[in-house]
């Protein structure tokens, strides 16, 4: 099932699109059995990186593929042929090392030689090896009936056994020295691990494949981390990644003609991504203070809020001169040149709004870096307004993307598809990320206003997401701190004697 296309359009109605979706037998199978994989590969996947055991899942994996080419050898299913060498290769990683700290030697030998006979195996078979090279990038849409209830029951198995040694093993994940000293069995401990880890990777292979199976074994569990330091709460982003990005690439892929193995690795990839590079970015010096006095940074921070106000305000007016065009003209109106000509007061207006919205970002972006000079409590704020503004180019370019895609589609360019189902999304995130720049101005703000006490600063910050009226309070706090000068309660240099 390479070819992926529904051959029904796009119609972006989420239900409708669900329901025709799970029309297909195939699609469902592939749907139920990467949720249970998803689930499963989150829980597990969290203590792999916990234990830094990246190198053991992927040795598994890439020894399940020589189980596979066995299991075709000599005529069975290749996922219990996968099944076996991996417990069996697991079993021997953990008793040849017996600290998860120092095991990359044995799992390297391990490796080699399963490599080795994954290759004689194929040597020896005498047809086309298709169902164990299959298991290198996944075949999910080739599951049956079958085939997800036996990954339903494998899975189950793992949840089970993970829950009976979940508190020893958490703990001797966490310091296997403590562990050790308290006389929890280690050996015995990462043998159970390493057998779980293995029947996890060979239900997981199905969907994801060998080469692709840090996707869901170590990239979920690898952003949560970063995100919290709460067992339970990373254990449950975890799994919530992995379920996304499951469902997310099945139902792009759909309408793509693509894997559906590249759209999962992709989402999780890009989550990824963003997750450290908003760590990287909250660490830089870029946000840190700045050899600027307060009085600038509070100038700033009013002339931003005058321009947000009147960003809204010339964005409503915008709104209300184009709201009868619509209900005139309806859907028509949204066509190349209609709009322009029967509300073209209404475009100027919305183009200008957005123009000057877009602009408040940076003023509230420096604003709070030059108060962060006199309290780090502002580089948070700052933080979010540096998300707010790589919100609006996301935005930005997936409109554009989006745009380009359906002119492209019209001519029946091939990559046009693509260029709509993704084109959306990413606008769709960096409105997200935009509305996030809106949260830093109300945090930066609040605090500005606990820091000068001023009620006008901490009323508008709560009133931020209201048209007009949060920035106008806004602005007219940050005025008055100006005037006032010295925040209240703070002590003033003292004045010299002549």
């Amino acid at each position: 099932m390479s070819d992926l296309w529904s051959g029904e359009p796009f119609s972006w109605n989420p239900i409708t699109d669900l329901r025709l979706m799970l029309s297909y037998s195939f699609m469902l199978n592939g749907l139920e059995a990467g949720t249970i994989i998803a689930i499963v590969a989150g829980i597990i996947g969290y203590f792999v990186v916990l234990r830094r055991s990246a190198f053991a899942s992927h040795a598994l994996g890439h020894t399940g593929f020589s189980g596979a080419a066995a299991a075709v050898l000599v005529g069975v299913q290749p996922v219990y042929g996968l099944l076996l060498f991996t417990m069996v290769a697991g079993g021997g990683m953990a008793l040849l090392g017996n600290r998860a700290s120092n095991r990359d030697v044995e799992i390297g030998t391990v490796l080699a030689f399963a490599l080795g006979l994954g290759l004689l195996f194929l040597g020896l078979y005498q047809g086309y090896a298709t169902q164990a090279y299959s298991i290198l990038f996944g075949e999910v849409l080739g599951i049956s009936a079958a085939g997800v209830v036996f990954t339903f029951w494998a899975g189950l198995g793992v949840l089970a056994a993970t829950a009976i040694v979940y508190r020893p093993l958490l703990f001797a994940s966490l310091d296997e020295d403590v562990a050790e000293a308290k006389g929890l069995p280690m050996l015995w401990l990462g043998l159970a691990f390493l057998l779980l880890l293995a029947v996890t990777i060979s239900i997981a292979v199905q969907i994801i494949g060998v080469l692709l199976i840090f996707a869901l074994m170590v990239t979920p569990a690898a952003i949560a981390v970063r995100l919290t330091r709460r067992v339970g709460t990373a254990v449950l982003l975890s799994i919530l990644i992995a379920v996304t990005g499951v469902w997310g690439g099945f139902f792009v892929a759909f309408y793509v003609n693509a894997p559906v193995s590249f759209f999962i690795t992709a989402i999780i990839f890009g989550e990824y991504l963003a997750v450290r590079g908003a760590g990287v970015l909250r660490r830089s010096a870029f946000l840190q203070a700045v050899d600027a006095s307060e009085p600038d940074g509070v100038r700033s921070l009013r002339n931003a809020a005058l321009t947000g106000a009147i960003a809204q305000l010339l964005l409503l007016a915008g709104a209300v001169a184009v709201l009868p065009s619509l209900l005139v003209y309806g859907a028509g109106s949204w066509t190349s040149g209609t709009l322009w000509d029967h509300a073209r007061l209404g475009v100027v207006l919305l183009a200008a709004g957005t123009a000057l919205a877009a602009g408040s970002y940076p003023l509230y972006l420096l604003g709070f870096r030059r108060m962060a000079t006199a309290s780090r409590e502002f580089t948070p704020a700052a933080f979010l307004m540096v998300t707010g503004i790589l919100g609006l180019d996301l935005a930005l370019g997936g409109f554009d993307m989006y745009l380009a895609g359906l002119s492209l589609n019209a001519s029946g360019y091939a990559l046009a598809p693509v260029m709509i189902l993704f084109g959306a999304p990413i606008l769709a995130i960096g409105l997200l990320l935009a509305v996030t720049g809106l949260y830093g101005q109300a945090v930066g703000s609040w605090r500005a206003g606990l820091r000068y006490r001023d009620r006008a600063l901490r009323s508008g910050a709560v009133l931020m997401a209201l048209p007009i009226v949060g920035n106008l309070l806004v602005c007219f706090g940050y005025r008055r701190a100006l005037a006032r000068g010295s925040p209240t309660g703070l002590a003033s240099p003292p004045a010299v004697s002549p």
